[in-house]
């Protein structure tokens, strides 16, 4: 099973394989469109979110929150047995990132987390994580020692 964390750019035309199963989840901000995909008939099924790249509701602004983290889950369950998880935000770097730890905790792959966070690319959204950590009953400990040594 694979998994793409992409940028809006990215997603616009990459290729998988039409004949696997592969689905994909669209990440913007509430004030942007989503660009046009040149091959959407690869993908079984499409979500599309809007909220904003922030962890904490200090300002008032559409977040993450428990609508987005069933929805999510609802696809993860519907999805389960999917060849390919393709999950695309702005930039590729947080909030998709934070939606990718979700469904490695939902497929119980917790070395990919590692991975995700140790790559030097990917910053997971905290708000993101802690809602899925906080689903899935998980200890969110290693993820606190994991952003102490990379933010300090």
């Amino acid at each position: 099973m694979g998994t793409y964390i992409l940028d809006k750019k990215k997603v616009l035309s990459f290729r998988l394989d039409p004949k696997e199963y592969n689905v994909l989840i669209r990440i913007t901000n509430p004030t942007s469109a989503f660009g046009e995909l040149d091959d959407q008939h690869i993908y079984r099924d499409i979500i599309t979110m809007q909220f904003f790249d922030f962890e904490d509701d200090s300002s008032g602004l559409y977040l993450f929150n428990e609508n987005h983290l069933e929805r999510i889950l609802d696809f993860f369950r519907k999805h389960k047995h999917c060849s390919n998880m393709v999950i695309h935000c702005d930039e590729g770097r947080s909030r998709s990132a934070g939606v990718a730890v979700g469904w490695f905790l939902f497929n119980d792959v917790k070395s990919s987390i590692f991975k995700l966070y140790h790559d030097g690319v990917h910053y997971p959204n905290r708000r993101v994580v802690e809602f899925f950590y906080k689903h899935f009953g998980a200890s969110i400990k290693s993820v606190d020692k994991w952003e102490k040594e990379r933010f300090g």
